[in-house]
């Protein structure tokens, strides 16, 4: 009878099949790996782009903001002008305003009546000045009354004096001066006409 001995043959096969399973171990070890280092270098690839991306957007938003801070300060200056060219149209609106009241005061001023201080506080107006007689005066006052620019005249004082030895009366008067409307309180103000059907 032959004897075939089988145990070298199943050692091989353990051997063969240990071998297999270590190629295969390290083969899945390897891809992993690779696996692993191809998704770590992916990631830091889009970290890096993402940096670059905040940087780029970081530049912006200093731009933008220095911009924003140029538009800021150019409506600073238009608030500044805007308030400065206010002032400017109050400033020439009161000159004209004083231009008016002078012109209206020497229409109606007689030749027997002189003024040595005049005062005007906005409404408000406050006179001072010399006349040859107490008719004189009263007949400056009538004028002013009748004067369709102001309204409210009184008498403050009056007293005679001696000026170069001529009797003279001082005397004080205060008036308002009445504004007129401007174009569009006048048409605002205007009677509507009533359209007949």
């Amino acid at each position: 009878m032959i004897r075939i001995n089988l145990i070298p043959y199943r050692t091989d096969r353990r051997e063969k099949q240990i071998m297999q399973h270590v190629t295969a171990f390290f083969a899945v070890v390897t891809v992993a790996s690779l696996l692993s280092l191809g998704a770590h270098t992916a990631a830091s690839l889009q970290l890096a782009d993402l940096q670059e991306k905040t940087i780029a957007i970081q530049k912006q938003n200093e731009i933008l903001k220095n911009k924003i801070g140029k538009i800021d300060n150019l409506a600073n200056l238009r608030s500044d002008v805007e308030r400065k060219l206010t002032i400017v149209d109050q400033l020439q609106e009161g000159r004209f305003r004083s231009l008016k009241t002078l012109h209206a005061i020497a229409l109606v001023i007689p030749q027997n009546v002189w003024l040595e201080k005049i005062n005007d506080t906005g409404s408000d107006i406050a006179l001072s000045g010399l006349g040859e007689s107490n008719k004189a005066v009263a007949s400056f006052m009538r004028k002013l009354d009748q004067s369709p620019l102001f309204t409210n005249v009184r008498l403050g004082e009056i007293s005679r004096v001696m000026i170069n030895g001529l009797p003279v009366r001082r005397f004080s008067l205060k008036l308002t001066r009445v504004e007129p409307l401007s174009p569009d309180k006048t048409k605002a103000t205007a009677p509507k006409s009533r359209r007949k059907s």
